[in-house]
């Protein structure tokens, strides 16, 4: 399974439910390029932040305690054990925090995005576990971000 996350240098990756971030150059094209036609796995929140629900072209499948709380979507499941489990190289984790930093054991790939600039943010994902349990396998530097491919060691 890969995760696909943008964040600050220290991990921060939203503020009040929103990318504390205007834009990031390349990030949603990259982000469309490696998430179309696919399954992407996210937490209520991220789903509720997102501006067109479902994402299109893609399986949209959401982890929640209340399905009630989700009208549209491919698949709500009650655990992130549960759907990670039975979902294999095609999904793609896209946030938040939460299902992230409780999903590092099911991720073989990173694709990561890492702004220069720190922001204000409430919500982080744990670089340390990234950085113990993943080698860089790739990146690239840009003006405002690098790209980076992280893959378990």
């Amino acid at each position: 399974m890969k995760l696909i996350v943008a964040c600050d240098p220290r991990g921060g990756i939203g503020y009040q439910n929103k990318l504390p971030w205007a834009k990031i150059q390349g990030d949603l094209p990259r982000f469309k390029q490696l998430t179309e036609g696919k399954i992407v796995v996210m937490g209520r929140n991220t789903w509720e932040s997102l501006p067109k629900k479902p994402l299109p072209n893609r399986i949209n499948y959401i982890v929640t305690s209340d399905p009630g709380s989700i009208p549209i979507c491919s698949s709500v499941f009650p655990t992130t054990i549960d759907i990670l489990k039975r979902l294999d190289d095609n999904a793609c984790v896209i946030g938040g925090a939460r299902l992230i930093n409780s999903s590092w054991d099911y991720i073989d790939t990173v694709h990561l995005t890492k702004t220069s600039t720190e922001y204000t943010c409430d919500t982080f994902i744990n670089l340390i576990q990234l950085i113990r349990d993943y080698e860089r396998s790739d990146w690239e530097q840009h003006e405002d971000h690098t790209y980076e491919i992280w893959k378990k060691k």
